[in-house]
């Protein structure tokens, strides 16, 4: 019988994650031609053709995709075994990568990590910035070992195998108008069709302006977008400049010397879930299993002040 050869499950895992055999071997520092050798390897072992290489993106076949959803499950239960086996002296060592989001990110994650540096000193923490819709594939694919992502009961995302998701902290949506819009006098919420005329900065990209596009279609207009920048603290310098509207979650901070004003939505009342994503395989391991309840309790911190579950308030 023959055994299949874990690294190279690993290499098809990665050309399937990043859609090309010269993508996946910049990301594992292979050469391209190494990559195609051992995935034509791997297909003569198994029998079967795994990449369909007449596609642009060398995306996977029926049988490579089937092959990935195995070697999901054998990857979490070789790193469930480590873990195991690191945690039998009850000692927390080693690195812990922590991908940490801009803006909203050091507000969770800093307070817990330096809580856990302080408990552990032998455990060695790295952090590393991440966009706001890679942060689970870089988990998965083991770039990083844990990172906050986010995620919107109005426009669900595929489950990313392999992955556990843990919510901490939720915040409400709100429209971002410049200051001394006519719309923004009062306290009340307004309904989003007001602001069909309004030029609208969302990057279609984002789960956050896929949220923006799903309602202002329930809305019935499509926006008039004159900025796909994502980056929420350049967003509001344009709000700020009266450039135009945006969707934004409570816990992304006001910029410093760019005012706006945010304007709670009739109706809908969006909100965005905050997670901590960890690989499935990893949950027992010593510096995760030491980071969850420390996240955990600042989560808590946060909620109890008013910054979390709907109760951040915005300039």
């Amino acid at each position: 019988m023959t055994v299949l050869d874990v690294r190279k499950l690993v290499l098809l895992r990665e050309v399937g994650a990043r859609g090309s055999i010269a993508a996946a071997a910049q990301a594992l520092n292979y050469t391209r031609s190494a990559v195609s050798q051992q995935l034509s390897a791997l297909e003569a072992e198994t029998g079967v053709a795994l990449l369909d290489r007449g596609s642009k993106r060398a995306e996977l076949t029926a049988a490579g995709r089937l092959l990935v959803t195995h070697t999901e499950r054998v990857l979490a239960e070789l790193e469930a075994a480590q873990a195991q086996l690191l945690g039998r002296d009850g000692r927390v060592v080693g690195e812990l990568r922590v991908g940490v989001p801009l803006h909203e990110g050091p507000a969770l994650l800093v307070p817990a990590l330096t809580r856990l540096r302080g408990r552990h000193p032998e455990l060695r923490i790295t952090l590393h910035g991440v966009a706001p819709d890679e942060g689970r594939q870089t988990v998965r694919l083991g770039r990083l070992d844990a990172v906050l992502a986010a995620g919107y009961p109005q426009v669900p995302e595929a489950r990313v195998p392999g992955l556990y998701e843990e919510e901490l902290v939720s915040d409400r949506i709100r429209l971002a108008v410049p200051p001394g819009h006519h719309l923004a006098r009062g306290d009340g919420p307004r309904d989003l069709a007001d602001f069909a005329e309004e030029p609208w900065l969302l990057d279609r990209t984002s789960r956050l302006g896929r949220l923006a596009l799903h309602l202002c279609a329930d809305a019935g207009f499509v926006p008039d977008v004159v900025s796909d920048i994502g980056d929420m603290q350049a967003v509001f310098g344009l709000v700020s400049l009266g450039w135009g509207v945006a969707l934004a979650p409570d816990l992304v901070p006001d910029r410093p010397g760019h005012p706006v004003a945010r304007i709670p939505l009739k109706g809908i009342g969006p909100v965005r879930h905050i997670t901590l994503v960890v690989r499935e395989g990893t949950l027992n391991s010593p510096p995760v299993a030491a980071l969850l309840p420390a996240v955990r309790e600042a989560a808590d911190e946060l909620r109890a002040s008013g910054a979390g579950e709907g109760g951040a308030r915005g300039g």
